[in-house]
């Protein structure tokens, strides 16, 4: 079996910055990501039960909604600083398998990075929502957070 030496395609959408000082400093700073992170999550109503950094670069977020009918466990996995900048259909297909085994409602993937097709596709018809830093940086302005 070859395994590939390059890298992932580049995503389509994709975030820019004029310079080292322009990146923020929750995509450098893996407390400050954490904290931005439990922010944008409260802001669905759920509320932060617990959290723990597996490695590195992830921290595991486990919430609660007590929204009747559609509340319940939720589980979030951030992740700063991806490999390559992508999150691979690896990954993903591991925390789908993490949601399902916890029995939570739903989960969630933030990423200051971007996801591979294979990633995107691995949860069609699953209840995990996948959020790049395109569309986190959009959240975070549109909450009025990203400050």
């Amino acid at each position: 079996m070859l395994l590939k030496n390059a890298s992932p395609p580049p995503p389509k959408e994709q975030i820019h910055f004029d310079g080292p000082d322009d990146v923020p400093l929750f995509m450098r700073d893996n407390e400050v990501f954490k904290e931005k992170c439990i922010e944008f999550l409260s802001k669905f109503n759920l509320e932060h039960k617990h959290s723990i950094w597996t490695n590195n670069s992830e921290l595991e977020i486990a919430m609660f909604d007590e929204t009747p009918v559609v509340g319940g466990a939720y589980l979030a996995l951030c992740i700063i600083n991806p490999q390559n900048n992508t999150v691979d259909a690896l990954t993903v297909r591991g925390f789908l398998d993490t949601v399902k085994g916890e029995g939570a409602s739903r989960g969630i993937i933030i990423t200051t990075g971007y996801f591979e097709d294979k990633a995107i596709n691995a949860i069609e018809e699953e209840p995990v929502e996948l959020v790049n830093i395109v569309d986190f940086v959009s959240y975070l302005k549109k909450f009025d957070i990203y400050e």
